[in-house]
Protein backbone atom coordinates (compact mmCIF):
# COMPACT_ATOMS: atom_id res chain seq x y z
CA UNK A 1 0.00 0.00 0.00
CA UNK A 2 0.98 3.82 -0.52
CA UNK A 3 2.28 5.67 2.35
CA UNK A 4 0.01 8.39 3.00
CA UNK A 5 1.05 11.61 2.65
CA UNK A 6 1.13 14.35 5.35
CA UNK A 7 0.72 17.78 5.62
CA UNK A 8 2.93 18.64 8.58
CA UNK A 9 5.73 20.74 8.84
CA UNK A 10 9.28 19.05 8.99
CA UNK A 11 9.86 18.38 12.61
CA UNK A 12 11.56 21.33 12.82
CA UNK A 13 15.08 20.17 10.90
CA UNK A 14 16.75 21.92 8.03
CA UNK A 15 15.89 20.62 4.83
CA UNK A 16 19.07 20.72 2.32
CA UNK A 17 18.19 21.74 -0.99
CA UNK A 18 19.52 19.48 -4.09
CA UNK A 19 19.44 22.10 -6.29
CA UNK A 20 22.83 22.92 -7.76
CA UNK A 21 24.61 26.46 -6.60
CA UNK A 22 23.37 28.90 -9.35
CA UNK A 23 25.06 31.85 -7.54
CA UNK A 24 28.43 31.97 -8.53
CA UNK A 25 29.95 34.85 -9.84
CA UNK A 26 30.51 35.88 -13.44
CA UNK A 27 33.85 35.91 -14.48
CA UNK A 28 35.37 32.80 -12.62
CA UNK A 29 35.58 31.64 -15.77
CA UNK A 30 35.09 32.83 -19.42
CA UNK A 31 33.94 30.38 -21.95
CA UNK A 32 34.25 32.03 -25.03
CA UNK A 33 38.09 32.63 -24.29
CA UNK A 34 38.46 28.64 -23.49
CA UNK A 35 36.61 27.59 -26.62
CA UNK A 36 38.86 30.54 -28.45
CA UNK A 37 42.23 29.00 -27.31
CA UNK A 38 41.18 25.55 -28.21
CA UNK A 39 42.04 26.22 -31.32
CA UNK A 40 45.40 27.34 -31.14
CA UNK A 41 46.60 25.51 -34.37
CA UNK A 42 44.45 27.25 -36.45
CA UNK A 43 44.85 30.79 -34.83
CA UNK A 44 48.77 30.39 -34.79
CA UNK A 45 48.69 29.95 -38.67
CA UNK A 46 46.58 33.12 -39.06
CA UNK A 47 49.57 34.66 -36.85
CA UNK A 48 51.93 33.42 -38.93
CA UNK A 49 50.21 34.69 -42.34
CA UNK A 50 50.14 38.42 -40.56
CA UNK A 51 53.60 37.97 -39.90
CA UNK A 52 54.56 37.27 -43.23
CA UNK A 53 51.86 39.68 -44.61
CA UNK A 54 53.26 42.11 -42.52
CA UNK A 55 56.77 41.94 -44.76
CA UNK A 56 54.98 41.86 -47.80
CA UNK A 57 53.13 45.08 -47.27
CA UNK A 58 56.43 46.48 -47.09
CA UNK A 59 56.38 45.58 -50.97
CA UNK A 60 55.02 49.19 -52.13
CA UNK A 61 57.20 51.26 -49.86
CA UNK A 62 60.35 49.25 -51.17
CA UNK A 63 59.29 49.50 -54.56
CA UNK A 64 58.74 53.44 -54.69
CA UNK A 65 62.22 53.54 -52.62
CA UNK A 66 64.26 51.45 -55.30
CA UNK A 67 61.80 53.75 -58.11
CA UNK A 68 62.99 57.11 -56.82
CA UNK A 69 66.90 56.28 -56.31
CA UNK A 70 67.73 53.45 -58.78
CA UNK A 71 65.61 53.32 -61.49
CA UNK A 72 64.94 57.70 -62.44
CA UNK A 73 68.93 58.06 -61.64
CA UNK A 74 70.06 55.47 -63.54
CA UNK A 75 67.12 55.10 -66.09
CA UNK A 76 67.66 51.47 -66.38
CA UNK A 77 64.31 49.53 -68.43
CA UNK A 78 65.15 46.23 -67.20
CA UNK A 79 65.87 47.55 -63.42
CA UNK A 80 62.13 49.08 -63.49
CA UNK A 81 60.97 45.24 -64.76
CA UNK A 82 62.74 43.47 -62.43
CA UNK A 83 61.23 45.51 -59.62
CA UNK A 84 57.83 45.27 -61.05
CA UNK A 85 57.75 41.97 -61.13
CA UNK A 86 58.92 41.19 -57.82
CA UNK A 87 56.17 43.59 -56.98
CA UNK A 88 53.82 41.89 -58.85
CA UNK A 89 54.71 38.51 -57.53
CA UNK A 90 54.72 40.18 -53.48
CA UNK A 91 51.78 41.84 -53.67
CA UNK A 92 50.04 38.67 -55.26
CA UNK A 93 51.05 36.11 -52.39
CA UNK A 94 49.63 39.18 -50.14
CA UNK A 95 46.62 39.07 -51.42
CA UNK A 96 46.22 35.52 -51.19
CA UNK A 97 47.52 35.05 -47.87
CA UNK A 98 44.98 38.44 -46.61
CA UNK A 99 42.39 35.49 -48.44
CA UNK A 100 43.48 32.10 -46.46
CA UNK A 101 43.89 34.16 -42.97
CA UNK A 102 40.14 35.78 -43.37
CA UNK A 103 38.75 31.70 -44.59
CA UNK A 104 40.96 30.63 -41.25
CA UNK A 105 39.68 33.15 -38.49
CA UNK A 106 35.85 32.51 -40.61
CA UNK A 107 36.51 28.88 -39.55
CA UNK A 108 37.51 29.57 -36.30
CA UNK A 109 34.81 31.29 -35.59
CA UNK A 110 32.42 29.13 -36.68
CA UNK A 111 34.48 25.92 -34.70
CA UNK A 112 34.01 28.49 -31.52
CA UNK A 113 30.63 28.70 -32.18
CA UNK A 114 29.68 25.37 -32.98
CA UNK A 115 32.01 24.59 -29.46
CA UNK A 116 29.30 27.28 -27.40
CA UNK A 117 26.04 27.08 -28.80
CA UNK A 118 25.28 23.56 -28.02
CA UNK A 119 25.92 24.21 -24.18
CA UNK A 120 24.25 27.63 -24.36
CA UNK A 121 21.15 26.79 -26.18
CA UNK A 122 21.25 23.75 -23.46
CA UNK A 123 21.70 26.30 -20.63
CA UNK A 124 18.91 28.81 -22.62
CA UNK A 125 16.12 25.97 -22.57
CA UNK A 126 17.01 25.24 -18.87
CA UNK A 127 17.16 28.57 -17.81
CA UNK A 128 13.96 29.47 -19.45
CA UNK A 129 12.28 26.28 -18.15
CA UNK A 130 13.07 26.60 -14.22
CA UNK A 131 13.56 30.99 -14.01
CA UNK A 132 11.05 31.69 -17.36
CA UNK A 133 12.43 35.72 -18.04
CA UNK A 134 13.57 36.51 -20.80
CA UNK A 135 17.33 37.17 -19.48
CA UNK A 136 18.04 33.73 -21.86
CA UNK A 137 17.31 34.38 -24.93
CA UNK A 138 20.19 36.51 -25.99
CA UNK A 139 22.33 32.98 -25.86
CA UNK A 140 22.75 32.31 -29.68
CA UNK A 141 22.50 35.97 -30.75
CA UNK A 142 25.70 36.59 -28.79
CA UNK A 143 27.52 33.57 -29.87
CA UNK A 144 26.77 34.95 -33.36
CA UNK A 145 28.44 37.99 -32.13
CA UNK A 146 31.25 36.40 -31.10
CA UNK A 147 31.96 34.58 -33.98
CA UNK A 148 31.38 37.49 -36.44
CA UNK A 149 33.89 39.25 -34.64
CA UNK A 150 36.50 36.56 -34.90
CA UNK A 151 35.88 36.60 -38.44
CA UNK A 152 35.71 40.38 -38.77
CA UNK A 153 38.86 42.46 -39.78
CA UNK A 154 38.71 43.62 -36.24
CA UNK A 155 40.15 39.98 -35.20
CA UNK A 156 42.80 40.60 -38.49
CA UNK A 157 43.48 43.93 -37.14
CA UNK A 158 44.84 43.10 -33.38
CA UNK A 159 46.51 39.86 -34.55
CA UNK A 160 48.66 42.97 -36.98
CA UNK A 161 49.21 45.06 -34.14
CA UNK A 162 52.40 43.42 -32.77
CA UNK A 163 53.71 43.55 -36.01
CA UNK A 164 53.64 47.36 -36.27
CA UNK A 165 57.18 46.79 -34.55
CA UNK A 166 58.82 46.17 -37.91
CA UNK A 167 57.25 49.10 -39.35
CA UNK A 168 59.15 51.23 -36.96
CA UNK A 169 62.52 49.76 -37.34
CA UNK A 170 62.15 50.18 -40.91
CA UNK A 171 61.55 53.61 -40.25
CA UNK A 172 64.38 53.88 -37.90
CA UNK A 173 67.19 52.93 -40.34
CA UNK A 174 65.22 55.52 -42.55
CA UNK A 175 65.78 58.02 -40.22
CA UNK A 176 64.81 58.15 -36.28
CA UNK A 177 62.88 61.57 -36.82
CA UNK A 178 60.16 59.23 -38.74
CA UNK A 179 59.87 57.20 -35.83
CA UNK A 180 59.52 59.61 -32.92
CA UNK A 181 56.37 61.08 -34.97
CA UNK A 182 54.54 57.76 -35.89
CA UNK A 183 55.60 57.42 -31.43
CA UNK A 184 53.93 60.57 -31.35
CA UNK A 185 51.04 60.33 -33.57
CA UNK A 186 49.92 56.81 -32.65
CA UNK A 187 50.19 58.00 -29.20
CA UNK A 188 47.75 60.45 -29.85
CA UNK A 189 45.68 58.48 -31.85
CA UNK A 190 45.58 55.97 -28.89
CA UNK A 191 45.08 58.86 -26.30
CA UNK A 192 41.68 59.30 -28.54
CA UNK A 193 40.81 55.86 -28.49
CA UNK A 194 40.63 55.91 -24.83
CA UNK A 195 38.83 59.08 -24.42
CA UNK A 196 36.11 57.70 -27.36
CA UNK A 197 36.23 54.43 -24.99
CA UNK A 198 35.55 56.39 -21.85
CA UNK A 199 32.87 58.48 -23.15
CA UNK A 200 31.13 56.05 -25.32
CA UNK A 201 30.98 52.85 -23.58
CA UNK A 202 27.97 53.84 -21.33
CA UNK A 203 26.10 54.94 -23.74
CA UNK A 204 26.34 52.12 -26.21
CA UNK A 205 26.50 49.42 -24.06
CA UNK A 206 22.67 50.98 -23.16
CA UNK A 207 21.85 50.74 -26.43
CA UNK A 208 22.91 47.65 -26.74
CA UNK A 209 20.70 46.27 -24.11
CA UNK A 210 17.51 49.06 -24.97
CA UNK A 211 18.12 46.84 -28.44
CA UNK A 212 17.56 43.82 -26.86
CA UNK A 213 15.02 44.59 -25.21
CA UNK A 214 13.34 45.84 -28.18
CA UNK A 215 13.66 42.41 -30.15
CA UNK A 216 12.48 41.07 -26.85
CA UNK A 217 9.15 42.92 -27.23
CA UNK A 218 8.73 42.13 -30.58
CA UNK A 219 9.33 38.18 -29.64
CA UNK A 220 6.46 38.52 -26.90
CA UNK A 221 4.01 40.37 -29.28
CA UNK A 222 4.31 37.77 -32.05
CA UNK A 223 4.47 34.67 -30.05
CA UNK A 224 1.03 36.26 -28.45
CA UNK A 225 -0.29 37.86 -32.12
CA UNK A 226 -3.60 36.22 -31.28
CA UNK A 227 -4.26 38.30 -28.12
CA UNK A 228 -3.42 41.79 -29.30
CA UNK A 229 -5.50 41.30 -32.37
CA UNK A 230 -8.28 39.38 -30.68
CA UNK A 231 -7.78 42.00 -27.62
CA UNK A 232 -7.20 45.48 -29.81
CA UNK A 233 -4.24 45.49 -28.01
CA UNK A 234 -1.87 45.98 -30.93
CA UNK A 235 -1.76 49.59 -31.18
CA UNK A 236 -0.82 49.83 -27.65
CA UNK A 237 1.94 47.20 -27.82
CA UNK A 238 3.20 48.47 -31.16
CA UNK A 239 3.56 52.37 -29.13
CA UNK A 240 5.57 50.84 -26.51
CA UNK A 241 7.83 48.42 -28.23
CA UNK A 242 8.38 52.45 -30.53
CA UNK A 243 9.22 53.76 -27.24
CA UNK A 244 12.14 50.95 -26.40
CA UNK A 245 12.68 51.21 -29.91
CA UNK A 246 13.44 55.23 -29.55
CA UNK A 247 15.18 54.85 -26.77
CA UNK A 248 17.70 52.36 -28.12
CA UNK A 249 18.38 54.52 -31.01
CA UNK A 250 18.80 57.54 -28.80
CA UNK A 251 21.92 55.99 -27.05
CA UNK A 252 22.79 54.90 -29.94
CA UNK A 253 23.15 58.12 -31.58
CA UNK A 254 24.20 59.88 -28.52
CA UNK A 255 27.18 57.64 -28.84
CA UNK A 256 27.70 58.14 -32.27
CA UNK A 257 27.52 61.59 -32.07
CA UNK A 258 30.34 61.50 -29.30
CA UNK A 259 32.46 58.82 -31.18
CA UNK A 260 32.38 61.10 -34.09
CA UNK A 261 33.78 63.83 -32.84
CA UNK A 262 36.81 61.78 -31.40
CA UNK A 263 36.98 60.12 -35.03
CA UNK A 264 37.06 63.31 -37.15
CA UNK A 265 40.08 64.79 -34.46
CA UNK A 266 42.01 61.11 -35.29
CA UNK A 267 41.57 61.69 -39.18
CA UNK A 268 42.71 64.85 -38.14
CA UNK A 269 46.08 63.81 -36.56
CA UNK A 270 46.09 61.05 -39.09
CA UNK A 271 46.49 63.99 -41.83
CA UNK A 272 49.24 66.01 -39.27
CA UNK A 273 51.17 62.57 -39.18
CA UNK A 274 51.29 62.32 -43.20
CA UNK A 275 52.53 65.83 -43.27
CA UNK A 276 54.86 65.05 -40.47
CA UNK A 277 56.33 62.48 -42.50
CA UNK A 278 56.30 64.02 -46.16
CA UNK A 279 57.60 67.57 -44.59
CA UNK A 280 60.48 65.53 -42.58
CA UNK A 281 61.42 63.64 -45.48
CA UNK A 282 61.83 66.94 -47.41
CA UNK A 283 63.93 68.20 -44.84
CA UNK A 284 66.24 65.58 -45.56
CA UNK A 285 66.25 65.70 -48.92
CA UNK A 286 66.95 69.50 -48.63
CA UNK A 287 69.84 68.92 -45.90
CA UNK A 288 71.52 65.98 -48.93
CA UNK A 289 70.45 63.61 -45.65
CA UNK A 290 68.13 61.46 -47.96
CA UNK A 291 67.01 60.51 -51.29
CA UNK A 292 63.50 61.37 -52.61
CA UNK A 293 62.39 57.96 -52.30
CA UNK A 294 62.77 58.33 -48.47
CA UNK A 295 59.99 60.33 -48.35
CA UNK A 296 57.56 58.62 -49.93
CA UNK A 297 58.24 55.14 -48.52
CA UNK A 298 58.69 56.61 -45.32
CA UNK A 299 54.70 58.18 -45.51
CA UNK A 300 53.75 55.05 -46.83
CA UNK A 301 55.08 52.92 -43.96
CA UNK A 302 54.31 54.97 -41.49
CA UNK A 303 50.30 55.16 -42.65
CA UNK A 304 51.26 51.00 -42.21
CA UNK A 305 52.06 50.77 -39.07
CA UNK A 306 49.04 53.20 -38.12
CA UNK A 307 46.62 50.77 -40.30
CA UNK A 308 45.96 48.36 -36.97
CA UNK A 309 45.51 51.34 -34.38
CA UNK A 310 42.90 53.17 -37.07
CA UNK A 311 41.09 49.97 -37.70
CA UNK A 312 40.36 48.83 -33.83
CA UNK A 313 39.25 52.50 -33.54
CA UNK A 314 36.70 52.07 -35.97
CA UNK A 315 36.08 48.74 -35.10
CA UNK A 316 35.15 50.35 -31.63
CA UNK A 317 31.41 49.23 -31.76
CA UNK A 318 31.96 45.62 -32.37
CA UNK A 319 34.35 45.77 -29.58
CA UNK A 320 32.41 46.66 -27.30
CA UNK A 321 29.45 44.71 -28.33
CA UNK A 322 31.62 40.95 -28.13
CA UNK A 323 32.54 42.02 -24.86
CA UNK A 324 29.03 42.50 -23.54
CA UNK A 325 28.32 38.89 -25.11
CA UNK A 326 31.39 37.38 -23.55
CA UNK A 327 30.22 38.66 -20.13
CA UNK A 328 26.38 37.68 -21.01
CA UNK A 329 27.34 34.10 -21.84
CA UNK A 330 29.75 33.72 -19.02
CA UNK A 331 26.29 34.35 -16.87
CA UNK A 332 24.16 31.78 -18.46
CA UNK A 333 26.58 29.73 -18.92
CA UNK A 334 27.68 29.64 -15.25
CA UNK A 335 24.07 30.53 -13.43
CA UNK A 336 22.03 28.01 -15.75
CA UNK A 337 20.41 25.05 -14.09
CA UNK A 338 22.97 22.18 -13.82
CA UNK A 339 22.53 17.88 -13.58
CA UNK A 340 24.11 15.68 -11.99
CA UNK A 341 23.18 12.81 -14.27
CA UNK A 342 24.55 9.64 -12.98
CA UNK A 343 25.06 6.06 -14.72
CA UNK A 344 22.24 4.79 -16.93
CA UNK A 345 19.85 3.33 -14.74
CA UNK A 346 17.83 -0.07 -15.30
CA UNK A 347 14.25 0.71 -17.13
CA UNK A 348 11.86 1.56 -14.22
CA UNK A 349 8.62 0.03 -13.27
CA UNK A 350 6.86 3.27 -12.86
CA UNK A 351 6.82 3.01 -8.63
CA UNK A 352 6.57 7.10 -8.07
CA UNK A 353 8.10 8.48 -4.12
CA UNK A 354 7.92 11.98 -2.94
CA UNK A 355 9.40 12.92 -0.43
CA UNK A 356 9.43 16.73 1.99
CA UNK A 357 9.38 17.93 -1.63
CA UNK A 358 9.67 21.73 -1.29
CA UNK A 359 9.82 23.95 -4.34
CA UNK A 360 10.44 27.67 -4.52
CA UNK A 361 10.81 29.95 -7.61
CA UNK A 362 14.69 31.08 -8.01
CA UNK A 363 15.02 34.18 -6.04
CA UNK A 364 12.26 33.62 -4.09
CA UNK A 365 12.22 32.47 0.00
CA UNK A 366 8.23 31.58 -0.62
CA UNK A 367 7.74 27.85 -0.83
CA UNK A 368 4.93 27.11 -4.16
CA UNK A 369 4.78 23.79 -2.62
CA UNK A 370 5.98 22.34 0.91
CA UNK A 371 6.09 18.91 2.24
CA UNK A 372 4.33 17.17 -0.26
CA UNK A 373 4.43 13.39 0.56
CA UNK A 374 3.04 10.38 -1.31
CA UNK A 375 4.06 7.12 -2.92
CA UNK A 376 2.49 5.07 -5.93
CA UNK A 377 3.44 1.73 -6.71
CA UNK A 378 4.08 0.54 -10.58
CA UNK A 379 0.90 1.26 -12.45
CA UNK A 380 -1.48 2.92 -9.76
CA UNK A 381 -2.98 6.57 -10.96
CA UNK A 382 -3.33 9.27 -8.77
CA UNK A 383 -5.51 12.48 -9.35
CA UNK A 384 -4.65 16.10 -8.36
CA UNK A 385 -6.94 18.73 -7.57
CA UNK A 386 -6.60 21.95 -5.62
CA UNK A 387 -7.59 25.85 -5.97
CA UNK A 388 -5.70 27.83 -8.54
CA UNK A 389 -2.20 28.90 -7.77
CA UNK A 390 -2.04 25.98 -5.40
CA UNK A 391 1.40 24.42 -7.18
CA UNK A 392 -0.57 21.76 -9.31
CA UNK A 393 1.43 22.28 -12.44
CA UNK A 394 4.37 22.68 -10.32
CA UNK A 395 4.25 19.32 -9.01
CA UNK A 396 3.66 17.94 -11.96
CA UNK A 397 6.91 19.58 -13.35
CA UNK A 398 9.06 17.75 -10.45
CA UNK A 399 7.30 14.84 -10.75
CA UNK A 400 9.14 14.58 -14.31
CA UNK A 401 12.00 15.86 -13.45
CA UNK A 402 11.68 19.09 -15.83
CA UNK A 403 12.39 20.63 -12.50
CA UNK A 404 14.31 20.23 -9.19
CA UNK A 405 13.13 20.05 -5.88
CA UNK A 406 14.02 23.24 -3.48
CA UNK A 407 14.13 20.44 -0.85
CA UNK A 408 13.33 16.29 -0.55
CA UNK A 409 13.39 14.38 -3.79
CA UNK A 410 11.13 12.73 -6.17
CA UNK A 411 12.11 9.19 -6.28
CA UNK A 412 11.33 6.88 -9.62
CA UNK A 413 12.34 3.47 -8.70
CA UNK A 414 14.54 4.88 -5.67
CA UNK A 415 16.15 7.07 -8.29
CA UNK A 416 16.41 10.50 -8.04
CA UNK A 417 14.91 11.36 -11.20
CA UNK A 418 16.01 14.80 -11.75
CA UNK A 419 19.77 13.58 -11.93
CA UNK A 420 18.56 10.33 -13.97
CA UNK A 421 19.98 10.54 -17.88
CA UNK A 422 17.25 12.67 -19.39
CA UNK A 423 18.01 10.70 -22.85
CA UNK A 424 18.07 7.52 -21.28
CA UNK A 425 14.57 8.15 -19.41
CA UNK A 426 12.75 10.05 -22.00
CA UNK A 427 11.24 6.92 -23.31
CA UNK A 428 9.83 6.18 -20.30
CA UNK A 429 8.52 8.84 -19.43
CA UNK A 430 5.04 10.99 -20.55
CA UNK A 431 4.19 14.46 -19.92
CA UNK A 432 1.57 16.71 -21.31
CA UNK A 433 1.82 20.46 -20.05
CA UNK A 434 -0.57 22.43 -18.90
CA UNK A 435 -0.07 25.10 -22.22
CA UNK A 436 0.58 22.33 -25.05
CA UNK A 437 3.35 23.59 -27.10
CA UNK A 438 3.80 22.01 -30.46
CA UNK A 439 7.12 22.63 -32.46
CA UNK A 440 6.94 23.51 -36.43
CA UNK A 441 7.09 20.26 -37.98
CA UNK A 442 4.81 17.48 -39.11
CA UNK A 443 2.10 16.00 -36.90
CA UNK A 444 4.52 12.47 -37.14
CA UNK A 445 7.92 14.18 -35.65
CA UNK A 446 5.97 15.91 -33.14
CA UNK A 447 4.65 12.95 -32.02
CA UNK A 448 7.69 10.78 -32.16
CA UNK A 449 9.43 13.69 -30.50
CA UNK A 450 10.92 15.60 -32.88
CA UNK A 451 12.68 12.33 -34.39
CA UNK A 452 12.17 10.22 -37.43
CA UNK A 453 9.98 8.06 -35.26
CA UNK A 454 8.78 4.65 -36.43
CA UNK A 455 5.67 4.39 -38.41
CA UNK A 456 4.30 1.82 -36.67
CA UNK A 457 5.19 3.55 -32.93
CA UNK A 458 3.49 6.49 -33.79
CA UNK A 459 0.66 5.47 -35.01
CA UNK A 460 0.42 3.23 -31.87
CA UNK A 461 0.98 6.03 -29.15
CA UNK A 462 -1.98 8.12 -31.80
CA UNK A 463 -4.40 5.35 -31.42
CA UNK A 464 -3.34 4.89 -27.57
CA UNK A 465 -4.53 8.85 -27.08
CA UNK A 466 -7.77 8.23 -29.44
CA UNK A 467 -6.30 10.79 -31.91
CA UNK A 468 -5.81 8.70 -34.79
CA UNK A 469 -9.23 9.07 -36.87
CA UNK A 470 -8.70 12.35 -36.58
CA UNK A 471 -5.17 12.58 -37.64
CA UNK A 472 -5.99 10.62 -40.90
CA UNK A 473 -9.00 13.39 -41.62
CA UNK A 474 -6.25 16.23 -42.02
CA UNK A 475 -4.95 16.80 -45.59
CA UNK A 476 -1.84 14.66 -45.32
CA UNK A 477 -2.62 12.82 -42.21
CA UNK A 478 0.84 12.40 -40.46
CA UNK A 479 2.82 14.45 -42.64
CA UNK A 480 0.75 17.38 -42.21
CA UNK A 481 2.83 20.10 -41.28
CA UNK A 482 1.31 22.38 -38.57
CA UNK A 483 2.86 25.51 -38.69
CA UNK A 484 4.47 27.74 -35.83
CA UNK A 485 3.10 26.95 -32.64
CA UNK A 486 1.14 24.78 -33.98
CA UNK A 487 -1.14 27.55 -35.78
CA UNK A 488 -2.49 24.75 -38.18
CA UNK A 489 -4.89 22.74 -35.72
CA UNK A 490 -7.31 23.46 -33.13
CA UNK A 491 -6.67 23.97 -29.41
CA UNK A 492 -8.66 20.39 -29.06
CA UNK A 493 -5.98 18.98 -31.68
CA UNK A 494 -3.08 20.07 -30.53
CA UNK A 495 -4.03 19.13 -26.97
CA UNK A 496 -4.70 15.28 -28.38
CA UNK A 497 -1.31 15.10 -30.41
CA UNK A 498 0.34 16.49 -27.35
CA UNK A 499 -1.16 13.37 -25.24
CA UNK A 500 -0.13 11.13 -27.93
CA UNK A 501 3.62 12.61 -28.00
CA UNK A 502 3.12 11.50 -23.68
CA UNK A 503 2.21 7.94 -25.25
CA UNK A 504 4.87 7.75 -27.56
CA UNK A 505 7.57 4.54 -26.79
CA UNK A 506 7.35 2.76 -24.02
CA UNK A 507 6.51 5.29 -20.81
CA UNK A 508 6.29 3.72 -17.23
CA UNK A 509 5.19 7.06 -15.64
CA UNK A 510 2.84 9.49 -17.12
CA UNK A 511 2.05 13.15 -16.08
CA UNK A 512 -1.28 14.77 -17.80
CA UNK A 513 -1.66 18.89 -16.76
CA UNK A 514 -5.30 19.36 -17.53
CA UNK A 515 -5.39 17.46 -20.53
CA UNK A 516 -9.43 17.66 -21.00
CA UNK A 517 -8.83 21.70 -20.60
CA UNK A 518 -9.28 21.85 -24.59
CA UNK A 519 -11.12 18.92 -25.11
CA UNK A 520 -14.80 18.76 -26.27
CA UNK A 521 -17.51 15.65 -25.19
CA UNK A 522 -16.03 12.93 -27.89
CA UNK A 523 -12.46 13.96 -27.00
CA UNK A 524 -12.91 13.77 -23.46
CA UNK A 525 -14.43 10.22 -24.05
CA UNK A 526 -11.46 8.99 -25.58
CA UNK A 527 -9.42 10.69 -22.80
CA UNK A 528 -11.66 8.31 -20.41
CA UNK A 529 -10.54 5.40 -22.42
CA UNK A 530 -7.09 6.34 -22.50
CA UNK A 531 -6.71 6.59 -18.80
CA UNK A 532 -8.70 3.51 -18.47
CA UNK A 533 -6.37 1.83 -21.37
CA UNK A 534 -3.23 3.04 -19.20
CA UNK A 535 -4.54 1.64 -16.20
CA UNK A 536 -4.80 -1.65 -17.41
CA UNK A 537 -1.45 -1.49 -19.04
CA UNK A 538 0.38 -1.16 -16.15
CA UNK A 539 1.73 2.39 -16.37
CA UNK A 540 1.45 4.55 -13.47
CA UNK A 541 -0.34 7.87 -14.03
CA UNK A 542 -0.92 10.97 -12.43
CA UNK A 543 -3.49 13.34 -13.36
CA UNK A 544 -4.10 17.01 -12.84
CA UNK A 545 -7.61 18.53 -13.36
CA UNK A 546 -10.08 20.70 -12.35
CA UNK A 547 -13.03 19.04 -14.00
CA UNK A 548 -13.10 15.79 -11.39
CA UNK A 549 -15.31 14.02 -14.57
CA UNK A 550 -11.73 11.96 -15.79
CA UNK A 551 -11.26 11.43 -12.37
CA UNK A 552 -13.63 8.50 -11.58
CA UNK A 553 -11.20 6.11 -11.66
CA UNK A 554 -8.49 7.07 -10.31
CA UNK A 555 -6.46 4.89 -7.30
CA UNK A 556 -6.07 8.45 -5.55
CA UNK A 557 -6.63 11.72 -4.92
CA UNK A 558 -4.20 14.13 -3.61
CA UNK A 559 -5.62 17.51 -2.84
CA UNK A 560 -3.32 20.71 -1.88
CA UNK A 561 -4.34 23.77 -0.33
CA UNK A 562 -3.91 27.38 -1.50
CA UNK A 563 -0.48 27.68 0.09
CA UNK A 564 0.98 24.35 -1.57
CA UNK A 565 0.15 21.81 1.35
CA UNK A 566 -1.22 18.82 1.30
CA UNK A 567 -4.73 18.90 2.27
CA UNK A 568 -5.28 15.15 2.78
CA UNK A 569 -3.93 12.05 0.37
CA UNK A 570 -5.80 8.58 0.18
CA UNK A 571 -7.69 6.21 -1.79
CA UNK A 572 -10.44 8.23 -3.95
CA UNK A 573 -13.37 6.86 -2.37
CA UNK A 574 -12.12 7.97 1.15
CA UNK A 575 -11.56 11.16 -0.33
CA UNK A 576 -14.73 12.04 -1.79
CA UNK A 577 -16.33 10.49 1.74
CA UNK A 578 -14.50 12.92 3.79
CA UNK A 579 -15.47 16.20 1.02
CA UNK A 580 -19.13 15.15 1.02
CA UNK A 581 -18.81 14.51 5.06
CA UNK A 582 -17.98 18.32 5.57
CA UNK A 583 -20.45 19.68 2.48
CA UNK A 584 -23.06 17.78 4.96
CA UNK A 585 -22.19 19.88 8.03
CA UNK A 586 -21.50 22.74 6.71
CA UNK A 587 -24.79 25.67 6.20
CA UNK A 588 -25.93 26.73 3.14
CA UNK A 589 -23.56 29.97 1.60
CA UNK A 590 -26.14 31.60 1.59
CA UNK A 591 -28.36 31.32 4.94
CA UNK A 592 -27.18 33.12 8.07
CA UNK A 593 -27.59 30.84 11.15
CA UNK A 594 -30.02 32.34 13.73
CA UNK A 595 -29.14 33.60 16.94
CA UNK A 596 -30.06 31.38 19.91
CA UNK A 597 -33.08 32.28 21.89
CA UNK A 598 -34.71 33.86 18.09
CA UNK A 599 -37.83 32.23 17.34
CA UNK A 600 -37.85 30.85 13.53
Amino acid sequence: MPARGSASATDGKQVVSNVPNSTGKAGKTDPVMTAFLTQRPLLAAAFLFSAAMSLLALTTSFYMLQVYDRVLASRSLDTLLLLTLIAIVALAVFGVLDSLRLRLLMRVGLRVADDLSTRVFRAMVATTSQNGGVAARSGLRDVDTVRNFIGSPALSAMMDAPFVLVYLVVLLLLSPAFVVIVLVGGGAIVAIAMMTQRTTDAPLTRSILLSMRANETVEDGLRNADVLEGMGMSSTFVARWRGQWIRSQGAGTQASDQGSRFASASRVVRQFIQIGLLGTGAFLILNYQGSGGIMIAASIIGSRALAPIEALVSAWRSLTAVKLARERLAVLLEQAPRRDEGMALPAPSGRVQATAVHYSAAGSRKYILSNVSFELAAGQSMGVIGPSASGKSTLARLLVGAWPCSAGTVRLDGGDIYAWPRAALSKYIGYLPQDVELFAGTIRENIARMTDGDPDTVAQAALRAGAHDMILSLPKGYDTEIGTYGHALSGGQSQRIGLARALFGDPRLVVLDEPNSNLDSAGEDALVQTLAALKEGGITTVIVAHRPSILQNVDYLLVLRANGTVETFGPRAEVMQKFAQRAAVRPPANVVPLAPGTAP
